[in-house]
């Protein structure tokens, strides 16, 4: 917000996994699907002067919490949130509509933009502000406000920045990548234009971690989404995935408001120490539902390089008049992974997100899904900077549902999913095409392995 009409006083800035748009992709909405758990957040920040307290909890499980208490808006307003008027605000307006729209700081940013020195931080599995960072940046490059924004990407949870950085979940680096990172890259950053020291290397255009490598990659034209090569990986018949045509076919799975798709492994409680790293949990635990379709290459036999973000095109069809699509992007370690026998068959998500199928025309003014006729949807899934090794496989795993995390989508129309009655639920059968009638793909960002 600072860097809005900026003081003169501010000479440089680094805002860290910041909060630029709360419905796109930030803290309370993914592309229309309801952040729930951040519920406790509302009552947190708003309850009381100082700090307020989280809803108590009749169960340890959160996911039977949000199961028996039915849509949203009837858990919030079981637990006195009539009474916060920034709950009133936000439950009338579900959709991207003007209210949405004008905390949009991307483009807050670009009608006023500052000649700040700016690094744009973010970690590659931020679970709470994932959105924010690189599309700030990305909005001020395109603008032609590249030379004074830098974007970084570490391999990090939300705000680890400003804690240890040795590993990201299971994922273990050489070093202390944060410590590392703040010693060598930001306060040389910031002394350079505080107390004009020179800098021995300038800040690149982008710096992103390659979490395969172990390594920092500098970049000096990194693209904006919009800007990319992107190649399709194709959903295929047999639950193949591959780079070649669909031969065609298409695949269904029944979606159960009654039993949604966890984002964890169950238990799921209140206090959740899974929460930081939940991104990167090895997706097995739900590889086995019927619900859950999981499509895989064979191995491969060369690197599969990806730099920006992967786009995830799906064609379905619902019996319903509404559903949500998760799209995850995953590695699938070999069975045996000698240096490290933990990992063996590990399946790492690499990026995710959920999409909201009423607004696949428009963010703000949604329409129901037209029962038994293929749509599509299309939308971006989070940066990667990545590496898909020989002896390895590409998975893509779709699945109508990431509970209690997101509401659950009542999967018949209803004005606001928040107020969503009991008998508005309803099972639905999903078909995924990939053949004639529409090639299902995850679109990648390519680049050479050499």
């Amino acid at each position: 917000m600072a860097l809005l009409d900026p003081h003169p006083a501010l000479k440089v800035a680094a805002p860290e996994s910041p909060m630029i748009d709360g419905w796109m992709g930030d803290d309370w909405y993914h592309y229309g699907a309801f952040r729930q758990t951040n519920l406790d957040y509302f009552s947190g920040q708003t309850a009381r002067k100082g700090s307020g307290t989280r809803i108590p909890r009749e169960h340890y499980d959160d996911y039977t919490n949000f199961l028996e208490a039915g849509s949203a808006g009837a858990y919030a307003l079981a637990n006195g949130f009539e009474q916060l008027p920034w709950w009133k605000r936000f439950a009338a307006h579900p959709a991207y509509d003007a209210f949405w729209q004008l905390q949009a700081l991307d483009k807050l940013l670009v009608a006023r933009p500052s000649s700040v020195p700016t690094m744009w931080l973010q970690g590659m599995w931020d679970q709470e502000d994932i959105y924010g960072a690189v599309h700030a940046w990305e909005a001020l490059e395109k603008a032609g406000h590249g030379a004074n924004n830098h974007l970084v990407i570490g391999p990090w949870w939300h705000s680890q920045i400003n804690r240890d950085g040795w590993n990201m979940g299971p994922l273990r680096w050489p070093g202390n990548t944060t410590a590392q990172f703040r010693q060598q890259v930001m306060i040389p950053w910031f002394n350079h234009y505080l107390r004009d020291t020179p800098l021995a290397t300038p800040l690149a255009q982008a710096m992103i971690y390659n979490p395969v490598q172990e390594r920092w990659d500098s970049f000096s034209d990194w693209k904006a989404a919009s800007d990319q090569k992107l190649t399709p990986l194709y959903l295929q018949e047999n639950m193949g995935l591959g780079f070649q045509q669909p031969a065609g076919g298409s695949d269904s799975y029944v979606s159960d408001p009654a039993r949604p798709v966890p984002y964890l492994p169950r238990p799921i409680p209140q206090a959740n120490d899974r929460w930081r790293t939940w991104l990167v949990a090895d997706q097995r635990f739900v590889v086995d539902r019927p619900d859950v379709l999981s499509y895989v290459t064979p191995v491969l036999t060369e690197t599969v390089k990806i730099q920006g973000a992967p786009i995830a095109d799906i064609f379905a069809r619902t019996t319903g008049t509404d559903g949500d699509f998760v799209v995850k992007l995953i590695d699938v370690y070999p069975a045996i992974d000698p240096t490290d026998p933990t990992m063996g068959g590990y399946l790492l998500p690499v990026a995710l997100d959920i999409f909201r199928g009423r607004y696949r025309e428009s963010f703000s003014d949604p329409s129901p899904i037209p029962a038994n006729e293929v749509q599509e949807y299309k939308f971006r899934l989070p940066t990667a900077n990545y590496e898909f090794r020989p002896g390895h496989r590409i998975m893509v795993q779709i699945q109508s549902s990431l509970f209690p995390l997101y509401d659950r989508n009542p999967q018949s129309y209803v004005p606001n999913i928040l107020f969503a009655k009991p008998s508005d639920y309803h099972k639905a059968t999903v078909t995924i095409e990939h053949g004639a009638g529409g090639r299902s793909a995850v679109l990648l960002p390519v680049v050479s392995s050499r």
